[in-house]
């Protein structure tokens, strides 16, 4: 079968779902099909191929797209829009693709249209990384007639896309409230960058024990510092915690609030703040941690869940989860006091689980465990590429 994934997006600069992406092809042709790539021409930094889709024989055509700040919600959908326009003629030149693949993107639904219109035959899987506008509605950037406008877009993609993929039980759930239908509609979860499990031996950084000092308890945070993230939590219980000498707080990453959580955290000892680092390194940080903080803002993991969150389980160390302990992910994770859920902004509750899990050291097998159960490279890939092909 010969699919055209429609990317909202590109592989000339560094994304959270190029090794996705990648292991989604893969799949793809190692179960006989090929795959043409439509992406954003971004004028990036890198090829835009990654080798490993050269060496298949891997197609594609890169279409120019202006480039909007993420705060830019205007700015980035009508950037969007542009882009869409101007692949028309890419999407007519392979007409003879007999699926098409998309993932989440602002504009969904005038995607769905515009493949619907120029493929009708062709079967199209939306694959849903993050939902919106329901993400921007909970953080109050998105509200009024343009949310009614935007989640108007967003149910025409789910009511004409063949089939649905999403990464989470609750991001299904909520999509379903949307409008998705349940029967065509699969959860299948990110997985890391190998089905390795990751050992402290195995991925020891001389760079990053530079930071993380070994006579301290360490409670990583690592990623981006933006609105969803609520990285403010770790901030605040690192304020709670500063009579805890030997516990100290890292945030590793970039964003629009790092400045801003800079200036709070003024005058406290417990907590350093770093770049962000090669993705090739969060294997690093997150085994040689001692803690792992994922934090969301309030009602966020409904719409999304974070990439870290496979690498983190493979690494086998204690996850706490700052989002809230109505997540159905708290069902398959938090079985042996490995993995603690508690609220998106709660810095009490936060500082009690560092503790707790300071206190008992937990076998990993449980992580290791789920982690080949659920966020296994292979297996998801192939999963993929079956409900891309509805073989």
């Amino acid at each position: 079968m010969k699919v055209l994934m429609w990317m909202d997006g590109s592989f000339d600069r560094r994304t959270p779902s190029e090794h996705l992406l990648v292991a989604i092809v893969q799949a793809l042709y190692a179960n006989g099909h090929t795959v043409h790539i439509i992406q954003q021409n971004t004028g990036g930094p890198l090829d835009v191929l990654p080798k490993e889709l050269v060496d298949l024989g891997v197609t594609t055509d890169c279409v120019p797209c202006q480039m909007a700040a993420k705060g830019n919600l205007t700015g980035r959908y009508l950037a969007g829009l542009g882009y869409i326009w101007r692949c028309r003629k890419a999407i007519w030149k392979h007409r003879d693709c007999e699926a098409v693949f998309s993932q989440s993107s602002n504009a969904a639904g005038v995607m769905a249209f515009m493949v619907k219109r120029l493929l009708p035959k062709a079967r199209l899987t939306y694959n849903v990384q993050d939902i919106f506008p329901e993400n921007a509605a909970y953080i109050g950037s998105a509200k009024g007639i343009v949310y009614k406008i935007l989640s108007a877009e967003q149910r025409y993609a789910y009511r004409h896309a063949d089939q649905i993929i999403t990464i989470s039980e609750d991001m299904k759930e909520l999509l379903i409230e949307k409008g998705a239908d349940s029967q065509k509609t699969e959860v299948v979860y990110n997985w890391s960058y190998t089905d390795s499990l990751y050992r402290y031996e195995d991925v020891y950084s001389e760079k990053i024990a530079k930071f993380l000092s070994t006579d301290k308890f360490n409670v990583v945070y690592a990623g981006n510092i933006g609105t969803m993230q609520n990285v403010d939590v770790v901030v605040e219980t690192a304020k709670l915690m500063q009579d805890e000498e030997d516990v100290h707080f890292h945030i590793f990453g970039d964003g629009m609030y790092k400045e801003r959580l800079q200036h709070e955290a003024e005058g406290l000892s417990n907590i350093s703040f770093w770049p962000m680092q090669p993705s090739e390194l969060a294997p690093s940080i997150y085994a040689m941690a001692d803690v792992n903080v994922i934090p969301l803002a309030p009602n966020i993991y409904r719409t999304a869940l974070p990439s870290k969150t496979a690498t983190c389980i493979a690494c086998g160390k204690p996850i706490v989860f700052c989002i809230g302990r109505e997540s159905k992910l708290l069902n398959i994770l938090e079985q042996n006091g490995l993995c603690a859920f508690v609220p998106s902004d709660d810095a009490k509750c936060l500082a009690e689980s560092v503790l707790n899990l300071k206190k008992s050291l937990k076998d990993r097998t449980f992580l290791d465990e789920k982690f080949h159960q659920y966020f296994e490279r292979e297996k998801n890939s192939n999963e993929y590429s079956r409900l891309i092909t509805g073989a």
